[in-house]
């Protein structure tokens, strides 16, 4: 299967990362994302990769996981989403205009030591967003904090691919 995995806002590419996904038998397309410098035009180019890459899968955390989010939601693919940056006001003019809204198998991983999104906020928003949809897991890390480190990565890898196993 072929993934991606969109990186978050002040943050880069981490090779780790990637080798975990490739050890978890994917192939891995990550773009690197100015999201300051491209702002509006981050959406319609990493759709379009997707398109053009044939991608099955999204990977994405803070505003990876927003935008991994919406592009599961319009193209209709399974992610894994850390921490998503879903529920900020300031966020709202980047959400696109869908035709309709997919419901794919979303996976969330929620680290309850977030300051930068809390787990609590992020939850209202999932709630309020997905009332009766049973393709959203939500995983609540008691121990994570907004930065993902390599062992929870490691795991959630294996939790989401073994689930869509089924």
């Amino acid at each position: 299967m072929k993934a991606i995995y969109i990186h978050g806002l002040h943050s880069e590419i981490n090779l780790d990362k990637i080798k975990i996904l490739e050890e978890a038998g994917l192939e891995v397309i990550a773009p690197e994302i100015d999201y300051e410098k491209e702002q509006g035009a981050v959406y319609p180019r990493i759709k379009a990769l997707m398109i053009e890459e044939s991608i099955d899968l999204l990977i994405g955390s803070s505003m990876g996981g927003f935008m991994a989010y919406w592009l599961a939601r319009d193209l209709n693919k399974a992610a894994l989403l850390y921490n998503p940056a879903l529920h900020f006001e300031s966020m709202q003019p980047f959400i696109p205009q869908l035709e309709s809204k997919c419901d794919p198998p979303l996976f969330v991983c929620s680290g309850e030591k977030d300051e930068t999104v809390p787990s609590k906020h992020l939850r209202a928003y999932l709630d309020k967003e997905h009332r009766d949809n049973s393709n959203l897991r939500i995983i609540s890390a008691s121990w994570l904090a907004h930065q993902i480190d390599l062992q929870t990565f490691r795991g959630m890898t294996a939790w989401f691919l073994g689930e869509l196993a089924g």
